[in-house]
């Protein structure tokens, strides 16, 4: 097997798991429903599961993402990979600039009143954050599958 191969496939698994673990964050603050207990622990298991699973995950997928280019399977000159480092810096920053300080915000209203209008607009700004940050990341993986351009 090739070391391209090998890259191409972490590089793979490293997409399913990083943006898989994104898509179940809704479902579980769904099923925490406004129980402060069951909340503030959804949200400290989200946090941990992206600090400790999907954030590594999308590391990996920059390092062997670079990795492949640089075994000269890919250019930097192409422009559905220039568009895609641009969108993976995007998120990575909103991620960590807007969309990190948000969740601490959910989790503190929610370790406050869960019930309370300043929960519902964290938790909404969360979500909305999240499904930017996601749909960011989808995006990504349509570039990455069809390289349009």
């Amino acid at each position: 097997m090739s070391a391209f191969l090998v890259l191409k496939i972490v590089h793979v698994l490293s997409a399913i798991v990083a943006v898989g673990a994104n898509l179940t964050y809704a479902f579980w603050l769904r099923r925490a429903g406004l129980d402060r207990d069951r909340l503030t622990w959804t949200i400290e298991g989200v946090r941990r599961l992206d600090s400790r699973v999907a954030n590594p995950a999308y590391i990996l997928l920059l390092v062997t993402g670079v990795l492949m280019v640089l075994t000269g399977a890919y250019s930097f000159e192409a422009r559905w990979l220039q568009l895609a480092v641009i969108l993976y810096v995007a998120v990575a920053l909103l991620g960590i600039l807007v969309f990190a300080p948000a969740v601490r915000r959910q989790a503190a209203e929610a370790e406050r009143d869960p019930t309370s209008t300043a929960y519902a607009d964290a938790a909404r700004r969360s979500n909305r954050l999240g499904l930017l940050t996601t749909g960011i990341a989808l995006l990504i993986v349509v570039l990455m599958v069809t390289k349009p351009v």
